[in-house]
């Protein structure tokens, strides 16, 4: 066989990254006046020996391509073993005039696999790179241990970019609703959303949860709720109802003859997240119909009872909004359906702190 054929390697190439960058770059140095052809192994072959790549054939094949476009020594195809018990043969060398064939170590799975092109004494191993791994850089994507994270009512943990929340107060059924709406219409980062009984699993949204949010950009965030296509299944009444909650008609007759705005429904300042493209909610369990400021009232109400803003402070931003008296009164009726809430669900939920801002705040409506 003439010595000046090309060269042959292959590989998964999933996640392409420094590892396999070094290995091709290894055998490009070791054969300067050679061309390279890089096979890519299928999934199906992947699969038969080791795990589902992250990343289809055709796209490893087109990253490699693409890395490589201006050197014209590299040339990429696909590998042709279908499963980890096929050889290379004799017709595969002779089609791309492959003269020798480079790897990081042997195939110990079956010892065959080399056979023909061994025995002319075109096979070189090449060692494994000790930058990266494939299976090292998946496994830092997902991390095995579990974070517990923050939350008012149910419990939160983290795995690797999965949340997974057990449902402890709430409704599955408003929140599959709810969940399945934001991922038909692609809303708010949920990219996914599966329930298994009381467990639910959600995409982790990246960035910080912080008190440091101004009024204005959680009305603008309430908004873009109202107007996003978002259509609950249940009002501020339903969820009244469901936690024996029963308004003073008359104290509130203006606002709850209006519960038509879309509302994220829970949106304390702990379901925010901030991140670089702006405010994400979470926690979309009680998507209702409520009234224009009812997402407003949630975060004040949670800036009060985290100690983080005290009730002067509160009162001042609430003098931020035209409609001030408005969105005070619908602060008092997030008071009082709290208050509620915690003693149908026997969870005392800052009952204390909840009763101080809802006397504060009625000193202080203009009747």
């Amino acid at each position: 066989m003439s010595t000046k054929g090309k060269v042959y390697t292959a590989g998964v190439f999933d996640l392409f990254h420094a590892g396999h960058m070094e290995s091709i770059m290894k055998i490009l140095n070791h054969f300067p006046d050679r061309k390279l052809v890089v096979g890519v192994a299928t999934d199906q072959y992947t699969k038969s020996f080791k795990r589902t790549p992250v990343q289809t054939c055709e796209e490893r094949i087109n990253t490699i391509r693409t890395i490589f476009s201006s050197n014209e020594k590299v040339i990429v195809i696909q590998d042709p073993l279908n499963n980890y018990k096929d050889n290379y043969e004799k017709w595969f060398y002779d089609k791309y005039n492959i003269t020798d064939h480079c790897q990081g170590t042997d195939f110990d799975e079956n010892p065959k696999v080399y056979e023909y092109i061994k025995s002319i004494n075109g096979f070189h191993i090449m060692g494994r790179s000790e930058l990266m791994s494939t299976t090292e850089l998946i496994n830092r994507l997902t991390p095995s241990h579990v974070l517990k994270l923050e939350g008012d009512t149910n419990q939160n943990f983290r795995l690797g970019n999965v949340v997974i929340k057990e449902v402890i107060h709430g409704d599955t059924e408003f929140m599959d609703d709810a969940y399945n709406q934001l991922l038909e219409k692609k809303l708010f980062g949920v990219t996914n959303y599966q329930r298994f009984g009381k467990l639910v699993f959600l995409p982790f949204i990246e960035g910080n949860v912080t008190p440091e949010i101004s009024v204005h950009d959680i009305i603008e965030l309430s908004g873009k709720i109202n107007k996003s296509g978002l259509k609950p299944r249940i009002s501020l009444m339903d969820v009244f109802k469901k936690y024996h909650f029963y308004p003073d008609t008359q104290l509130y007759a203006n606002l709850l003859s209006n519960i038509s705005y879309v509302s994220h429904g829970d949106m304390a300042y702990t379901n925010l997240v901030k991140g670089q493209t702006g405010l994400t909610p979470i926690d979309w369990e009680f998507l209702c119909y409520a009234t224009k400021y009812w997402d407003l009232a949630c975060f004040l109400a949670s800036l009060y009872i985290y100690q983080h803003s005290d009730t002067e402070d509160i009162y001042s931003k609430l003098n931020e909004i035209a409609e001030k008296n408005e969105a005070l009164l619908t602060l008092m009726l997030l008071c009082d359906y709290w208050l509620a809430w915690s003693n149908a669900t026997q969870y005392d939920f800052y009952s204390k702190e909840l009763k101080k801002l809802r006397i504060y705040l009625s000193s202080r409506l203009k009747h």
